[in-house]
């Protein structure tokens, strides 16, 4: 059983981390169908379609949330085999270098557009957010399996 304090931090960042990853399944998921929409409430893709100059990058996009988020599932903790763990540690780590670099394109995308616009591009609060969360996945899935590096 789990006492001490850095092994029930670790309990929590791996709920963390399923929330982040279905808030990125989520987030491609909605950007894929265009938005949502239920009688009064709307909730519109994070980019607007008259904006989107290139659909198949920004899909292709989606499709690597909705993959990070499952990758970052997979409990590694309960990996038994070295090797195996490594593979999938190394693919976690790369796609989470890719995410951040993902939201870093998309700020930059959407300050370009707001300065063609002639208008003050959003301050990227939630893509910092994002990109943060992602490349935390690394460190959370190294102390789940192997927590003696802690001390």
């Amino acid at each position: 059983m789990m006492n001490s304090a850095p092994q029930r931090g670790l309990i929590y960042a791996r709920w963390a981390t399923y929330g982040f990853a279905f808030l990125i399944i989520y987030l491609a998921l909605l950007e894929l169908s265009g938005g949502f929409s239920l009688g009064g409430l709307t909730i519109p893709p994070r980019w607007k379609p008259e904006t989107v100059t290139f659909p198949l990058a920004l899909s292709i996009e989606n499709y690597f949330f909705i993959f990070f988020g499952l990758i970052i599932l997979i409990p590694l903790e309960k990996i038994k085999e070295d090797k195996q763990w490594k593979i999938v540690f190394g693919i976690i780590c790369v796609a989470a270098v890719v995410f951040a670099f993902a939201m870093i394109s998309e700020v930059m995308a959407k300050s370009y557009i707001a300065t063609a616009a002639k208008t003050k591009a959003r301050l990227p609060v939630f893509q910092a957010i994002l990109l943060f969360s992602s490349l935390g996945q690394i460190p959370i899935h190294l102390f789940v399996r192997r927590p003696n590096l802690l001390d």
